[in-house]
């Protein structure tokens, strides 16, 4: 089980696929503008954290990751 502490004082709890689950996830939303799948709860639940190890992780980005328009082009 992962436990998130939130900045309102509660837990949110995940099993430990959950990481991976919203590693996926935030993999398939980046770039991917408004067909983006639904954010997983385990990223949401980082960027609202009271712990700055999960608020400045991987896990917690800004929806700007979405807009493909603001993604750099590494292809050359």
């Amino acid at each position: 089980m992962i436990a998130i502490p939130q900045q309102d004082g509660t837990l949110a709890r995940f099993p430990r696929s959950a990481v991976r689950d919203a590693y996926l996830n935030l993999m398939e939303r980046m770039g991917a503008g408004e067909d983006a799948p639904p954010e997983h709860p385990l990223l949401t639940a980082a960027r609202n954290s009271s712990d700055p190890s999960w608020r400045e992780s991987t896990y917690s980005v800004d929806e700007s990751w979405l807009d493909p328009a603001k993604l750099e082009d590494l292809s050359e």
